[in-house]
């Protein structure tokens, strides 16, 4: 990974740029956020300095999100043949 920088008065600051999301953030996106800022604080900077923090909390929000429909509807079938 290489960064450009910018000279700032005395100090270079690095050119960081956000790029806008592809996804909707759902509860799990923040929570996994909150363990990463909290817990990870390494994978936290590493994910935010190269631009992958937010495809990778949509991610995680899309997996959780599919895998919470499908243990509902698991457990609607099981309750339907009780």
């Amino acid at each position: 990974m290489r960064l450009n920088y910018t000279k700032n008065g005395d100090y270079f600051l690095p050119n960081l740029a956000v790029t806008e999301p592809n996804g909707v953030l759902n509860k799990y996106g923040y929570l996994r956020l909150d363990y990463l800022k909290k817990h990870k604080k390494n994978l936290y900077r590493k994910l935010l300095m190269q631009d992958k923090l937010t495809k990778h909390l949509i991610s995680v929000s899309e997996e959780s999100q599919n895998l919470v429909d499908f243990l509902i509807e698991n457990y609607k079938k099981n309750r339907r043949s009780d």
